[in-house]
């Protein structure tokens, strides 16, 4: 009964190592858009929103959205911590067994496309709200910028209790006590709904569900996840799928080659997550 009732709890309360996607929907004059927390991390580190909504023919790009719960830490720990950073960084080498998520604790997420941490920026050019700053990512997890406060939605919710899957919460980030939150950009142009929206970090609160991508435990061998990079072999043969190269004009063909085309970029395909509940 007990690995049973350990079993379950694997699935339904978060944990660090877990790797997730924050969701939110905004609803204007009747429109409602489903959007993802995104972010780049390549030349533009401020973070994006990548709408999920009506996406069947054109599907979203889920691969930078992910986020892993690395951290997590009651405030007090979490002050604590900061004041003595050596012992931080003495504890974090040491690893440790995963933990669930609490209401109340504060959390650092880790980008998974790109290794860095969801920050609260010092700068604020991308919102008209002049109290509002920019989240993007940093490479530095020091300090109080990249932790991120989870709080309720819902009064059936109290600090203290285990983050389900699916809950509505919000965020605070830590150091400048702002709500993680969608906004319109300062340049309309005629923009669509979810294009015309980013995200800040801002006085106005915003809820946000939390969608697991991939639970934080160790994979099973010969198991696949999202975003897993792959090289297709046909079974008959030591040939690979590949696409045919740039110098054979604009239009991919695909089709099956051997010899040194398997050591080339264009035979990998890459495992892309689709749809997040």
């Amino acid at each position: 009964m007990t690995d049973a009732r350990e079993g379950e709890d694997e699935f339904q309360f978060l944990r660090t190592g877990d790797e997730v996607v924050l969701q939110s929907v905004f609803t204007s004059q009747e429109e409602h858009v489903k959007l993802c927390l995104a972010a780049e991390g390549f030349g533009n580190r401020l973070c994006r929103l990548e709408s999920t909504s009506n996406r069947k023919n054109v599907p979203p790009d889920l691969s930078v959205c992910g986020l892993i719960l690395a951290q997590c830490l009651s405030v007090r720990a979490l002050q604590e911590k900061l004041t003595h950073s050596n012992h931080l960084a003495a504890e974090e080498g040491g690893g440790g067994s995963r933990r669930t998520l609490l209401y109340g604790q504060a959390v650092l997420f880790l980008h998974s496309y790109t290794g860095m941490y969801l920050s609260c920026l010092s700068s604020s050019q991308s919102s008209t709200d002049k109290l509002a700053f920019d989240v993007g990512l940093q490479e530095d997890k020091g300090g109080e910028a990249c932790w991120w406060i989870v709080q309720p939605a819902s009064r059936q919710r109290s600090e203290g209790e285990k983050v389900r899957v699916g809950d509505d919460l919000i965020l605070i980030n830590v150091s400048s006590e702002r709500y993680l939150h969608l906004s319109f950009d300062a340049v309309f142009d005629n923009k669509s709904l979810s294009d015309s929206l980013i995200v800040n970090a801002a006085f106005q609160q915003t809820l946000w569900s939390v969608a697991p991508i991939c639970a934080g435990g160790e994979l099973a061998q010969g198991n696949l996840k999202g975003g897993d990079t792959l090289r297709l072999l046909h079974s008959h043969s030591d040939a690979c799928l590949t696409i045919s190269s740039a110098e054979q004009g604009e239009e991919s063909i695909i089709h099956y080659e051997i010899g040194s085309v398997s050591s080339h970029a264009r035979s990998l395909w890459r495992l892309e997550i689709l749809h997040v509940v």
